[in-house]
């Protein structure tokens, strides 16, 4: 009687890193022509990719740099805002002072936080992104029409104003999150799972 063969190493399962499909005695895929692995060298797949973050404060998904701009908003609305005749003052004092609509920035800012607060998911992150856009600009109106309307003030009692760094901050941070806003929630689903098969395809 014969000895049992021992197993060749031709024998071996091994997966096309495309289609994960096993083939065993073989070293190609036969429909994609790839060299085939074995399991523990596959491309990491789509399915492990990130779809919802637990803590408000992961800045993953695209959510750091819109958190940091709305939080550079609320520091540079406390911050001195502008100067004139030796006399300075904040954002904050100039809105109880009468510049009412100066509310209106940080309350966009506070809005801003308030999305990934309450959007942990990325499709619900990617429905918010016109959101994102448009309570970025609508806090740049205020800013705008405020700085205007202190400018022809001045311009007439013949006093010069001096935009302090608070003003440059708030506009900063908005313009952080109006440039954040297209990628709020990261890549869509279907481009990160197109991207392990890339890599597969690189191989």
């Amino acid at each position: 009687m014969s000895e049992p063969r021992e197993p060749s190493q031709d024998a071996t399962l091994l997966f096309c890193p495309f289609c994960g499909e096993a083939f065993e005695g073989r070293r190609e895929c036969p429909e994609h022509e790839l060299a085939l692995l074995p399991i523990d060298d596959l491309p990491r797949r789509a399915e492990g990719a990130l779809d919802e973050v637990r803590v408000f404060a992961d800045p993953r998904l695209g959510r750091g740099p819109l958190m940091l701009g709305a939080v550079l908003v609320l520091i540079g609305f406390v911050a001195p805002f502008a100067r004139s005749r030796g006399i300075e003052a904040s954002a904050l004092e100039a809105a109880v002072d009468g510049a009412v609509n100066l509310w209106l920035t940080p309350g966009a800012a506070i809005v801003l936080l308030w999305i990934p607060w309450k959007r942990r998911t990325r499709s619900a992150m990617h429905a918010a992104r016109a959101a994102v856009l448009g309570l970025a600009v609508s806090g740049v109106l205020p800013l705008v029409y405020t700085t205007r309307r202190i400018g022809v003030m001045a311009e007439a009692s013949h006093a010069n104003v001096e935009w302090r760094w608070g003003l440059w901050l708030m506009a900063a941070g908005l313009v952080v999150c109006a440039m954040s806003s297209a990628g709020f929630g990261g890549r869509h689903r279907a481009d990160v799972q197109a991207a392990p098969e890339s890599d597969g395809l690189k191989m």
